[in-house]
């Protein structure tokens, strides 16, 4: 009697054949809506998504900021704050969803088929949309600092003397050239930048998405959850390595995704981690993923000397021979710089590294960071206990690409706090969108509902379409910011600082003085340094209050004695009060510093000629 021949394995389908075979309409009758737990997943999914979005209608008329990753509604015109909401809302129903889905379907398998044609529409498109949403807030890390240093043309290793070669080329080098050159200025070529990184992102998300062999409105959604997030906020103005590495971490997990299931991509992985150890040192981070995907590749792709070639041994040499010529300076990097974030004085008077790194505020701000980052990253551990895990080897190399930077996060203490700061995490918030994605894809692929793929996609597509028009509306963006100080959780003072100061400087550039003066005497309450003050003097002055202003230079030069800038400042402000002893002491002050500056020689004789004429003697 012949053995039995073995079952051959499903041939994986997209959700859009499943309703098909079940009627007995496609190519067999077998149907995966009858699979176990077909119903158990789709059910998870929908439950999580609707209340995800009745968190967000509660928290747009909730007061505080402890859930400021969600709460984005209080801070938007109402026709932006719900109309986007009540789009997602609406496709959460069956039949609003599958009215959807067959434009939904018909573009997931334009990005399936991965033809230049629809790759060039998407690249154009994305651009295009953060192209015409500058932002106009600036108030995330170092924007305003990294900004005036292209615009000032000072040495960068003045200012961030920790940046990598990539890293400078890319944010300070070539924006100074295109501004000197006169074509735009230093903001501009950030945004020209971002437009192209963030299609760049875009494709790095469909080409995943085609990775994972899906079709139809699942497609889309899979590439919607790697894209959107509020990272999309870093490419429209922003100039600083972390743009750029959203766009590595998500260009990894495609590689090393098509290099696990389908035997290549292993050169172009091995380019992304070599670009990333030159752009930022974080970028260690992608190591231990890119190695496991090569050793996946070799165990199912290399057999019969496949891994002697000669591409092979290139995907190889590249990283390695990066890791080899950038460790020791990242290393020298990160002993000199980075004690700061995660042992300070001010981390160690909360108890130390451990302790610090859930006190107060920060267990809620990290939720929120998520939330903001990878809306649907909350909803992964149901989908993964539902029964929505990937193949295990897929799964292991996206768990370990997004463990080295959710096991640092807790740890890692900003200067500003996770609330401006968020920019340290936006590779964090990649690696969760692109094991979220994953998830999502499994979900979608056995639960068989093509409409559920449409109320995903907009469950993350109008957040992402939020953050990036807050970040264009600077007055609502100054409210935010207002509200992180004034409303509770109370904040730790180095952070409470940092935004006091974004807003004395962003309201300063807005001519806008009182509110400039009023952040900066908030902001030298907590930090007191001799630039903070001079900028609160500088306020004042602009303002009108030539007194307070006097006092705040008197604060600042007695900590820095041997400031021009403040004895000039000084000298001006007691010219207009008028206190023209205290403008010649200045004056003179300034010529012990410099000795015959011409300016200060020549406001001397300009006040000797004053106090000349009001003695009605003139000389």
């Amino acid at each position: 009697m012949p053995a039995p021949r073995p079952k051959r394995p499903p041939d994986p389908r997209s959700e859009r054949d499943a309703p098909r075979a079940a009627a007995g309409r496609g190519p067999t009758a077998a149907t995966a809506t009858s699979a176990p737990g077909a119903r158990r997943l789709a059910l998870v999914l929908w439950i999580g998504l609707a209340a995800l979005a009745i968190a967000r209608l509660a928290l747009g008329f909730t007061p505080g900021m402890w859930v400021w990753g969600m709460n984005l509604h209080r801070f938007l015109s109402p026709a932006l704050a719900w109309l986007p909401w009540a789009v997602a809302v609406a496709a959460l129903a069956p039949p609003v969803a599958r009215r959807l889905e067959p434009l939904c379907a018909r573009l997931g398998d334009g990005i399936a088929r991965g033809a230049w044609p629809a790759a060039l529409a998407i690249a154009v498109a994305v651009a295009l949309l953060v192209g015409l949403m500058p932002d106009r807030v600036r108030f995330v890390g170092d924007f305003l600092i990294r900004q005036g240093t292209v615009e000032e043309a000072i040495r960068p290793g003045r200012v961030w003397p920790q940046a990598l070669p990539l890293d400078v080329l890319l944010h300070y080098t070539l924006p100074l050239a295109i501004s000197e050159a006169g074509v735009t200025d230093a903001n501009g070529a950030a945004r020209v930048l971002g437009a192209i990184e963030a299609a760049l992102l875009a494709l790095a998300a469909c080409a995943f998405a085609r990775a994972l062999a899906l079709r139809g409105a699942s497609a889309l959604a899979v590439a919607a959850v790697a894209f959107c997030g509020g990272a999309l906020g870093l490419f429209t103005g922003y100039s600083k390595a972390f743009a750029e590495m959203v766009v590595l971490t998500a260009a990894a997990a495609a590689f090393g995704i098509a290099a696990i299931r389908l035997g290549r991509g292993l050169l172009a992985l091995g380019l992304v981690v070599a670009l990333g150890l030159v752009l930022h040192r974080s970028a260690l981070g992608l190591v231990p993923a890119a190695a496991l995907a090569w050793a996946l590749w070799l165990r199912a792709h290399g057999g019969g000397g496949k891994w002697r070639r000669r591409g092979p041994l290139v995907a190889l040499a590249i990283p390695v021979v990066a890791l080899a010529v950038m460790v020791p300076r990242i290393v020298s990097v990160a002993l000199r710089w980075d004690p700061t974030h995660f042992a300070s004085a001010e981390i160690m008077a909360q108890g130390g590294i451990w302790m610090a790194a859930f006190a107060g505020s920060r267990p809620a701000d990290l939720v929120s960071l998520v939330l903001m980052l990878s809306p649907l990253a909350v909803l992964a551990p149901a989908l993964a206990l539902a029964g929505g895990l990937p193949r295990g080897r897929e799964a292991l190399f996206l768990l370990l690409l997004a463990l080295p930077f959710v096991a640092v996060a807790p740890f890692l203490h900003p200067v500003g706090g996770l609330f401006r700061d968020w920019d340290d995490f936006a590779a964090t918030g990649s690696a969760l969108s692109m094991l979220t994605a994953a998830l999502v894809a499994e979900t979608l692929r056995r639960a068989a509902r093509p409409w559920l793929a449409v109320a995903v996609t907009l469950a993350v597509a109008a957040p992402a379409l939020q953050w990036l028009a807050h970040h264009a509306d600077a007055d609502r963006g100054i409210a935010r910011a207002l509200a992180a100080v004034r409303e509770p959780p109370a904040r730790a003072g180095s952070e409470r600082a940092s935004i006091w100061d974004y807003l004395g400087m962003r309201n300063y550039q807005l001519e806008r003085w009182r509110d400039s003066a009023g952040a900066f005497r908030h902001a030298v309450e907590t930090a007191p340094s001799p630039r903070m003050l001079q900028q609160w003097a500088m306020a004042e002055t602009m303002a009108g209050d030539l007194e307070a202003a006097r006092e705040a230079y008197h604060r600042q030069l007695e900590k820095e004695p041997d400031s021009y800038g403040g004895w000039m400042g000084l000298a001006a402000v007691a010219s207009r009060i008028p206190d023209f002893v205290e403008c010649r002491r200045a004056l003179n002050r300034l010529l012990e510093i410099q000795p015959g500056d011409p300016e200060a020689t020549r406001q001397l004789r300009a006040l000797d000629e004053e106090e000349a004429r009001r003695a009605g003697s003139p000389k």
